[in-house]
């Protein structure tokens, strides 16, 4: 006849057999493959986090931003995309951004890629220093660097930034100005012309150049 302690033995040793399957079946579920309507394969990858305009996957290499509007369609319905709130989304960001100025003093800044191709000569702001920076929301330095950027354009009107998301690298616009690390920030005068390029997290540098681009130099 079966004990009261054989019982409770059978039963803890069910529930750690059902515990390892559950932990095995959350392990399989975290790991998942992508591949945009381009072709561009993410093997084996996690996603970090779902937002209204696309996934964070976690891979092997780093973390990388897909947007919805790269995916196939059984992937944007798996994911509950929904361009209309995509779209405000995106349109809250931009405010976001416009409307941290400091007093009505500085001029907001503007993201003015996300990944694609960009013509820079039509987003500087002529007449001003223009600093435009690239960056990635997975990047460590450039979340540093980027409150002093955006606080630098706020408190002086005679400056304008622009932000380049580059996602990931090897997308279109990496390859269109050779970036080969984040963050980066190009310095343009008030004639549009290039006054110097830094390389990683020195506001310092970056404050000297927009000194040098306000007196015109070059």
């Amino acid at each position: 006849m079966e004990t009261s302690g054989a019982r409770f033995f059978a039963v803890k040793g069910k529930m750690k057999i059902l515990t390892f399957l559950i932990v095995c079946f959350a392990a399989v579920a975290f790991a998942d493959d992508f591949k945009t309507i381009k072709g561009k394969e993410y093997k084996d990858v996690a996603v970090s986090r779902v937002e209204p305009d696309g996934v964070v996957l976690k891979t092997k290499s780093g973390i990388s931003k897909v947007y919805f509007v790269e995916l196939p369609k059984e992937v944007q319905e798996r994911f509950h995309y929904n361009p209309a709130v995509a779209s405000a989304y995106s349109a809250q960001q931009a405010v976001n951004q416009a409307t941290r100025t400091s007093a009505g003093r500085g001029q907001p800044s503007e993201v003015i890629s996300h990944g694609e191709q960009v013509d820079i000569k039509q987003c500087l702001a002529l007449g001003n220093v223009t600093v435009v920076e690239f960056y990635a929301d997975w990047c460590g330095p450039c979340r540093r660097l980027s409150p002093s950027l955006e606080q630098m354009a706020q408190t002086d009107p005679e400056v304008a930034l622009r932000k380049i998301d580059i996602v990931r690298p090897g997308t279109a616009v990496v390859q269109q100005f050779n970036i080969r690390s984040v963050p980066q920030v190009n310095v343009y005068n008030r004639a549009g012309g290039l006054v110097g390029t830094v390389f990683g997290a020195d506001f310092n540098q970056v404050k000297a150049y927009v000194a040098q681009a306000k007196t015109g130099g070059s």
